[in-house]
């Protein structure tokens, strides 16, 4: 049964291809409480109506393993790719002891506001 992992230790969130199909990619770095967990991975909150703070909730969660395992802290990391919401303006990722907010940005907002300077 998956679970949350302990920690989050790093969030990195992108916006790539074209204003009519963006793409919202986010990796993320934690640590699981133990060696040997598998299948880890970001699991996306579903929202039936759009969060007024317009932020894509993750779980950054993994299956414990079965048999006894170090109680050490242990690396992990996962991705996640899928279409850009129209609101989202970021994301946080959760785990047990902490949370990870990272603001996105819309590449092709810069070259417009730098074509509009310069056509200035």
């Amino acid at each position: 049964m998956s679970e949350l992992v302990r920690e989050i230790v790093e969030v990195n969130a992108a916006i790539s291809g074209d204003e009519e199909n963006p793409v919202l990619t986010v990796e993320v770095e934690g640590l699981a409480p133990t060696a040997g967990w598998t299948a880890v991975r970001l699991d996306p909150h579903v929202y039936i109506t759009p969060p007024e703070d317009g932020f894509q909730d993750f779980d950054l969660v993994g299956d414990r393993p079965s048999d006894a395992a170090a109680d050490a802290l242990t690396e992990v990391e996962a991705a996640w790719e899928g279409p850009l919401a129209d609101w989202c303006i970021g994301v946080r990722v959760h785990a047990v002891d902490n949370m990870f907010e990272e603001e996105v940005y819309e590449p092709w907002d810069e070259e417009d506001d730098v074509a509009q300077d310069e056509a200035a």
